[in-house]
């Protein structure tokens, strides 16, 4: 296809077919070559990186990697502690003095769409205590479901006769959690699509697989200061010829996009 179809497209994507030139051996390994300009930048990227202290860079987890190091083995990343079942999850006064990376955030499910209904902004924040209901708080809206930031406030051992979802049979995998948590969430509603008031929710009986750690915007390692970024560009050779029939004005416009 020529270059004026592709414009005329709302969207084009690129599929590249490799086709090996000698037989792949069992176990052998296959790079790509992203061009002389991409190696350069990497090796002058790696004569001179240093790594960032906490004080520079907030998404640095190196503060907390360093203590695991000297003999904490507390997880923290998110994937960790939503995997670890037998840790139990601070709650908010633990988390004053043994706090988790300050790149993760809690999340509950939480259904907080409810009955009542507000013809006028209220001066006071509501407040509604329940304990949780898996039918309801991990229901599905659309295509996704009910989840708020929460604080884990208390923690306390599940009785013998507990029949919460953690440990049910019909889960994928069997969960030993011996904890249940209390967790309160702030929600930010409206009254006319203008007005907005908070409510507060206090939820008790709170499984362990309906607490979870995310890790918040823009705090993952990909956007640390010194990252490595550059574009990996392509030969011109690999392409067909009747892609490479730019004019001056495409030429022209090319390069301002490139400049802007």
């Amino acid at each position: 296809k020529s270059v004026d179809f592709l414009e005329d497209q709302w969207t084009a994507g690129l599929m590249l077919e490799y086709v090996a030139t000698r037989d792949i051996q069992p176990g052998e390994e296959v790079f790509i070559d992203y061009g002389e300009e991409w190696q350069k930048a990497w090796d002058e990227h790696v004569k001179k990186w240093e790594p960032t202290s906490k004080e520079s860079d907030y998404n640095n987890l190196t503060w907390w990697t360093e203590k695991r190091e000297t003999g904490n083995s507390d997880p923290i990343t998110a994937y960790e502690l939503n995997n670890d079942q037998d840790i139990p999850i601070r709650t908010w006064a633990e988390q004053q003095t043994n706090p988790y990376p300050h790149s993760l955030r809690i999340r509950c499910y939480a259904n907080t769409n409810h009955d009542a209904a507000y013809l006028f902004t209220p001066k006071t924040t509501p407040v509604y205590r329940r304990p949780f209901d898996e039918d309801v708080d991990m229901a599905m809206d659309g295509e996704e479901y009910h989840m708020a930031d929460c604080q884990v406030r208390e923690r306390y051992e599940r009785g013998e006769d507990d029949s919460s979802d953690d440990s049910s049979d019909d889960n994928e995998y069997q969960i030993t959690h011996k904890y249940l948590y209390v967790v309160e969430i702030d929600v930010e509603k409206t009254v006319d699509d203008v007005t907005s008031f908070h409510e507060h929710y206090i939820m008790t009986d709170v499984p362990w697989s309906a607490i979870k750690f995310m890790e918040k915007p823009y705090t993952s390692d990909i956007f640390l200061k010194n990252a490595f970024r550059h574009e990996m560009k392509l030969p011109d050779e690999i392409f067909p010829k009747s892609w490479m029939n730019f004019s001056e004005e495409q030429k022209q416009k090319a390069k301002w996009y490139e400049l802007w």
